[in-house]
């Protein structure tokens, strides 16, 4: 018999878990990268779209996240989003937001509390 995932709060706590597990140190590394001149801002960008395309398939309500990393993870999603290439590359308190999100999603730093964010 079929189960729909969203009846099983359990199973659908935990793909959401892992899907940020697994989707949260890439992101932060290509915004850290880009912010470095590493990586192309076209390629973060990228990035950011595959996995929300990954993510509207797992059908979550939006909302609010379950714990610190997920809000902060989502902050950083919304934050790379809403910036253009100039704004991110020319602005030193944007990239100081961005690194600073990226980091703690990195484990290398502390989390700052204006970090909220929101599933989309």
């Amino acid at each position: 018999m079929l189960k729909l995932v969203s009846s099983n709060h359990a199973t659908h706590a935990e793909l959401i878990s892992q899907h940020i597990a697994d989707h949260a140190p890439a992101i932060a590394l290509s915004a850290l990268g880009t912010i470095n001149g590493d990586v192309n801002y076209d390629a973060m960008k990228t990035t950011i779209t595959e996995h929300l395309h990954e993510w509207w398939l797992l059908s979550v309500p939006s909302g609010s996240p379950d714990d610190h990393y997920e809000s902060t993870y989502w902050y950083l999603v919304h934050l790379l989003e809403s910036l253009e290439e100039h704004e991110l590359l020319g602005n030193n308190f944007l990239q100081y937001k961005v690194a600073s999100a990226a980091q703690f999603l990195l484990g290398l730093g502390e989390r700052q509390e204006k970090m909220q964010g929101i599933r989309p």
